[in-house]
């Protein structure tokens, strides 16, 4: 912590001048580019058939206000159709006969579709093999599996019949360039089912089960020792990189393996040393103690929506397809990241939209199944700045390696790289920290 106390503008760290300075840096920018940009859905569709934005009615998260923000966490893949779905469930291993769907998924990462069949009802995801293989499934798959025989209330993936169906392998069916995976309907209610990324628990009850899961999730992690996987993926939900002692050098030998993201940082002049700055500030407080934390594998998304729920506490646990090996306290951070700051309403300018209760009954509800160590209270709010900087990054070989549009990788750098970390070190942003600080 600086020696004038947390967050003083005149702090010779610079995290608050620096944030102040980035934000103004993105307001010039969205108030030249993203108020005045015309509706996206108009623009034409250079690449794909099979994938189109929500059209009106289709699903109750629409977009008619063309918010910037929603234009990203909105978008929809081509739905799954029932004969695609019957030809999937005839290839698992017990093979099950679809006689309706009952629901689909309004995510914006992968298809998904809710199928009655003779056998009861299961969850079918599909991915696209530019973005997602069979290979960079399993390892996820494999911890969902651990995680079911430890205490967890998951769903274990359904095998295939690699003997009689060509694409399958394991728990995952590859057909064309879809891979696809299928589990049986997680008990709970989907209470959340059209909520925004970053929208909060309904009350802090609900929060404190939040954090309560969140600490058993890392409970039940323990001994699952599976390494990362060593080719980068779009989907991977890392923390390490802004960890990193060197943190240049490191940098520079990610983006070695990232070509994707190398060739868009230097295709569109970002100038990407001056936006690293602000960053920075909280690195210096977290590199040379997150290296002390034993590592583990995380959820990596563990918002409301992908909790199912009996009263105030889940009762399920779903959608591990951002699961990776960071350390336990990673999946607390992003607990708060994602359920107690409104970054959507945020980045429309209400910027006091952030819940420290929110945050603080997450913690309560953690701490009464884990207790935090005292490296863990030290670095955890100096985290939460960095928590998607990495992934924000890395998303964006999502949109220029997959069959997306470009421009929406712009959001990845401008909005949840840059704009994100700004809010930091705004003052509404500076109060919040403050406020996890005192919870710890």
């Amino acid at each position: 912590m600086c020696c004038r106390g947390p967050w003083s503008p005149a702090c010779s760290c610079g995290c608050y001048i620096e944030g102040l300075q980035v934000l103004a840096r993105w307001s010039v920018l969205r108030a030249d580019g993203l108020r005045s940009r015309p509706r996206r859905r108009s623009l034409p569709i250079r690449k794909p058939d099979w994938r189109k934005p929500i059209s009106c009615g289709a699903c109750a998260m629409d977009n008619p206000e063309n918010n910037a923000q929603l234009d990203i966490v909105q978008q929809r893949w081509r739905d799954i159709t029932l004969p695609e779905a019957r030809r999937v469930l005839l290839a698992l291993a017990e093979p099950l006969s679809a006689s309706a769907m009952i629901s689909r998924s309004a995510r914006p990462t992968a298809a998904g579709a809710m199928v009655a069949t003779d056998c009861g009802n299961v969850y079918i995801k599909r991915y696209h093999a530019s973005v997602r293989d069979a290979c960079t499934i399993h390892p996820y798959q494999r911890y969902v599996a651990w995680l079911a025989g430890h205490g967890m209330n998951v769903m274990p993936f359904l095998p295939f019949d690699a003997a009689r169906h060509r694409g399958a392998d394991g728990c995952t069916f590859t057909v064309g360039s879809y891979v696809y995976e299928v589990c049986a309907q997680a008990p709970g209610e989907d209470r959340y089912a059209h909520a925004l990324t970053w929208d909060p628990p309904a009350t802090l009850d609900e929060a404190r089960g939040l954090g309560e899961t969140v600490a058993r999730i890392a409970l039940a992690s323990r001994g699952f020792d599976e390494p990362r996987a060593a080719r980068p993926d779009p989907y991977q939900n890392r923390f390490g990189l802004f960890a990193a002692g060197d943190f240049d050098e490191e940098f520079d030998g990610w983006l070695d393996a990232r070509p994707a993201v190398r060739r868009y940082l230097e295709r569109t002049g970002r100038d990407w040393r001056r936006d690293l700055e602000p960053y920075r500030a909280y690195m210096r407080h977290v590199a040379p103690r997150y290296g002390e934390l034993p590592e583990s594998w995380t959820h990596g998304d563990p918002h409301v929506s992908n909790m199912l729920w009996k009263g105030h506490a889940p009762s399920s646990v779903i959608d591990f397809g951002l699961a990776d090996r960071n350390t336990a306290l990673f999946d607390l951070v992003e607990a708060i990241e994602r359920n107690a700051i409104q970054f959507v309403q945020i980045m429309d300018g209400q910027t006091d939209a952030c819940r420290s209760d929110v945050a603080r009954a997450i913690i309560e509800g953690y701490e009464r199944l884990r207790p935090l160590s005292d490296v863990e209270r030290d670095v955890l709010p100096w985290m939460l700045p960095l928590a998607q900087a990495e992934a924000s990054l890395n998303w964006i070989a999502y949109f220029v390696d997959g069959p997306m549009r470009d421009e929406d990788a712009d959001w990845c750098y401008d909005t949840a790289f840059n704009a994100h970390a700004a809010w930091f070190g705004t003052p509404d942003g500076r109060r919040f920290l403050d406020d996890v600080r005192r919870a710890l």
